[in-house]
């Protein structure tokens, strides 16, 4: 399915962009762009539109969001500085993941064969507030730091449509589980987002496009952090060790299959929660477990 507003279009891709699909974005001006090429794009061997493509982007370095680059082998990649390592050295993206070594023997194939990963060496730079004018179109990069480092959105101002990426606005909630991410940064890029109050905003998974209801829900989906916090709280009320809070799956649902990242997410996200806590003085720790500062009141 194709949306258009204006001369933008959204590639809807099957289930609304359901992982390992995804919701891409081109715009047909004098200028033609793509943004974040899915595997959708891909199967489709680049014929999303009829135009050829004059300018690349990534929105940030996650294998779903850039299987189609290698159609373009000789486009610059426009990316933020701080996502631009992962996309030169496979290496280096699984780095950036953050899992085990025995998973990213599993992960290594996986990224090349069905996710298309190729190191690339020529990028164009993405920072906040830049303003790419394509003709009739112009679009607004918004840094959005905290799902990964250099996590961008893609601002349509006219349009008043807002491409949100891997803020997907799911009831999973946001996902900051990579050694780049960050949760003060999540916070504070979603309270952005809410504060832009777009007409339109498109995920690049599941939620696809909202047209209504938007401020309730990116509130709804900013409450989930809140939500995450309160339940480590009221589980450090006994002293834990990390390995114990990994298992309690407070990111994860208990019946969430048991793929490779589940651990490495858990626990990198518990850590970012973890360290929050500390800092306003909320959980203490030892050298082997956390626990609640005695006292302190539940959140509402």
């Amino acid at each position: 399915e194709v949306r258009s507003f204006g001369r933008v279009k959204v590639i809807l891709g099957p289930k609304n962009g359901k992982y390992p699909y995804g919701n891409s974005i081109v715009v047909e001006d004098d200028t033609t762009a793509l943004i974040d090429p899915s595997l959708w794009v891909f199967e489709s061997n680049g014929k999303v539109t009829e135009r050829n493509i004059d300018l690349l982007f990534n929105s940030h370095y996650h294998e779903d969001h850039g299987v189609g680059n290698c159609l373009f082998p000789n486009l610059p990649l426009h990316i933020h500085p701080l996502d631009a390592p992962a996309m030169r050295s496979l290496d280096t993206i699984l780095e950036y993941y953050g899992m085990d070594e025995a998973a990213n023997a599993i992960w290594t194939p996986i990224m090349v064969e069905k996710f298309h990963y190729q190191p690339r060496d020529r990028f164009v730079d993405l920072h906040d507030g830049q303003v790419f004018d394509f003709g009739h179109t112009r679009m607004r990069v918004i840094h959005t730091p905290g799902h990964t480092g250099g996590h961008c959105c893609f601002f349509f101002e006219n349009e008043g449509l807002l491409f949100l990426a891997d803020w997907d606005m799911t009831r999973f909630g946001p996902v900051y589980g990579d050694v780049t991410s960050d949760l003060t940064a999540t916070i504070a890029s979603l309270e952005q987002i809410r504060a832009l109050h777009a007409k339109v905003l498109v995920s690049f998974h599941h939620v696809g496009i909202c047209e209504e209801g938007q401020d309730a829900l990116v509130t709804r989906y900013l409450d989930i952090v809140y939500e995450r916090e309160q339940l480590l709280l009221d589980f450090l009320v006994h002293p834990r060790t990390l390995t114990e809070i990994i298992k309690k799956r407070i990111v994860y649902r208990k019946d969430y299959p048991e793929v490779m990242w589940v651990d490495a997410v858990e626990k990198n996200s518990m850590l970012l929660h973890l360290g929050k806590l500390m800092q306003e003085g909320r959980v203490t720790r030892n050298e082997k477990h956390y626990w609640r500062c005695q006292g302190f009141p539940s959140l509402n």
